[in-house]
C-alpha cells in the first residue's frame, strides 16, 4: 500500500546524523575543515554527490567506530537522495557492521529494500529492527507491509493491527488493512475497516475517503461511493480523478445534469482541464444541447485536445443534418480561421 517515493520521503528526509568526528577540533584549529561537518553543509544544500565524497573520506579516515557508522549511514542517504538504491544498501550494511545496534540504520536498510522490492531482505532488517526496538511501530507496520505484498494477507493483518494497538492514529495502516481485506474480496470488512478509521482519526485523510469510495464502487453501492469521494474532495479538491468518477456514476444512473454538475464544481476549483470540457461538451450534445456543447468543445480544443476539434465538427455536421446550413458554416469557418 505504500509507495515508494512516499516511504522515502517519509525516512530519508529526516535521516541525517550530524555527526562530528574525534579530530573535528583539531582539523578546525589548523583551518582544515572536518570531513563529516562538510559533507553535512553539502547535504544540506542538496548537492548529494559532494557530500558523499566526504561522508567517504570521513570513513576511510576516522579510528572511531560510532564514527565511521554515522560517516557510512550518512554516505547511504546520499545514495538514496541520488537514487543509487543499491550503493544506498553497502552504505548502510558498513554503518551496521561498525555499530551493530545502531537501529536508524537497519530502519533505512529495510525500507531501501522494500523500495526496490527485496521483500525477504526488508523482512529481515525490519525484524532485527524490532529486536532492538520492542515498541517500532515503522518496524511492525513495514512487517505487515512486507507481507501484504507477499500475499499473506492474515499475517499482514496481524502485524497491523499491532502497529494500531502502539498507535492508532496512523491513516496509511488504515489504508493498508483495508486492501488488505479487499484482496481477499471481503469488501464490507474493507468498508469497516475505514469507515471506523475515518471516525477515529484526528484528521481524517482525502485518501481515506477515496479509497473508501472506491470499495463502495466495487461492492456495488455508487450513491456511497459518490458521498465518499465528495468527502475527499472538500479535503482535497484538485484530485481531478475523482470528479470524473463521480460524474461517470451519475451518467451510469441516467443523471446528466449531476454530471455536468460536478464537473463545473472541477472547474471551479481550478482544474480547467480539456477533458472536463469534452465531457460536459459531450453531455450537452446528447441532450441536443448544441450550442453549450460546442463552447465546451472549444475550450477543450483551445487547451490542446484534438478531440475538442472532432466535437466542434460533430456540432457543425449535427446542425447541417437538422437543415441549419448557416449555423454549420460559421462553425466549420471558425476552424479553417484557426488553422
Amino acid at each position: 500500500m505504500i509507495k515508494a517515493a512516499k516511504l522515502l520521503q517519509g525516512a530519508f528526509f529526516a535521516a541525517l546524523f550530524l555527526a562530528v568526528s574525534a579530530g573535528a577540533q583539531a582539523r578546525a584549529d589548523t583551518s582544515k575543515p572536518d570531513p563529516l561537518t562538510l559533507g553535512n553543509a553539502f547535504y544540506d544544500k542538496g548537492d548529494y554527490s559532494r557530500a558523499a565524497e566526504q561522508y567517504l573520506i570521513a570513513a576511510r579516515d576516522t579510528t572511531s567506530s560510532i564514527q565511521r557508522s554515522f560517516a557510512w549511514f550518512n554516505l547511504g542517504n546520499c545514495h538514496v537522495q541520488n537514487a543509487a538504491y543499491n550503493k544506498a544498501i553497502v552504505a548502510y550494511r558498513r554503518s551496521i557492521e561498525e555499530a551493530p545496534n545502531f537501529t536508524r540504520a537497519w530502519q533505512l536498510l529495510g525500507d531501501v529494500y522494500y523500495t526496490i522490492g527485496a521483500l525477504g531482505e526488508a523482512t529481515v532488517a525490519y525484524r532485527r529492527l524490532l529486536e532492538l526496538e520492542e515498541t517500532s511501530v515503522h518496524a511492525v507496520r513495514m512487517l505487515g507491509e512486507c507481507a501484504l505484498k507477499g500475499g499473506d494477507v492474515a499475517e499482514a493483518l496481524r502485524y497491523f493491527d499491532a502497529a494500531l494497538k502502539l498507535d492508532p492514529d496512523i491513516p496509511d495502516v488504515y489504508l493498508a488493512m483495508a486492501e488488505a481485506h479487499a484482496r481477499v474480496r471481503d469488501y464490507p470488512a474493507a468498508q469497516k475497516v475505514l469507515e471506523q478509521a475515518l471516525l477515529r482519526m484526528s484528521k481524517p485523510t482525502p485518501e481515506g475517503y477515496f479509497y473508501l469510495g472506491q470499495l463502495y464502487e466495487l461492492d456495488g453501492n455508487p450513491r456511497k461511493a459518490v458521498r465518499a469521494y465528495e468527502e475527499g474532495l472538500l479535503l482535497a479538491p484538485k484530485r481531478a480523478e475523482y470528479y470524473l468518477r463521480i460524474a461517470g456514476i451519475h451518467e451510469r444512473a441516467g443523471d446528466d445534469f449531476l454530471a455536468l454538475l460536478i464537473l463545473e464544481q472541477g472547474i471551479q476549483a481550478g482544474l480547467n482541464r480539456p477533458d472536463f470540457h469534452l465531457r460536459r461538451g459531450t453531455l450537452f450534445f446528447r441532450q441536443q444541447r448544441y450550442e453549450r456543447a460546442l463552447e465546451e468543445y472549444r475550450k477543450a480544443y483551445a487547451l490542446g485536445s484534438p478531440q475538442g476539434r472532432v466535437g466542434i465538427e460533430n456540432v457543425a455536421a449535427a446542425w447541417f443534418n437538422a437543415g441549419k446550413k448557416k449555423e454549420a458554416d460559421e462553425v466549420t469557418a471558425s476552424l479553417r480561421e484557426r488553422e
